[in-house]
């Protein structure tokens, strides 16, 4: 019974120990962190959902298939609307990159005449 216990604390410290040197091993990065924002595309706005508040810093580029850059915004806490405004783009495949690792896909079509 001691057996188990004493194994049973020390898996839980060790796994506690290896959580806390994994963490405290990436705070050493450099770069900066970003939270996981939500994406919502439309053919007229891209919105943004941040899942974590308050948001220091997320800097949102948008880039055309030749690879530059259309549009650029930086969004924060006290940012009033989360949204690019992407109607007057033209046709065609954009990439929208959410700070530094996260990137979505934007396909604008062009509008369709009514008969």
């Amino acid at each position: 019974m001691k057996t188990k216990l004493l194994l049973t604390l020390t898996f839980v410290l060790g796994f506690s120990y290896y959580h806390w040197a994994q963490q405290a091993s990436l705070s050493n990065n450099p770069e900066p962190e970003f939270p996981y924002v939500e994406v919502i595309i439309t053919q007229e706005k891209v919105w943004l959902m941040p899942d974590e508040q308050p948001v220091a810093n997320v800097p949102v580029k948008v880039i055309n298939a030749a690879g530059e850059i259309i549009l650029q915004k930086n969004f924060c806490s006290e940012s009033k609307e989360w949204s690019l405004d992407v109607s007057g783009l033209p046709s065609g495949k954009y990439k929208i990159q959410v700070g530094a690792t996260q990137t979505e896909y934007l396909e604008k079509q062009g509008k369709r005449k009514l008969l």
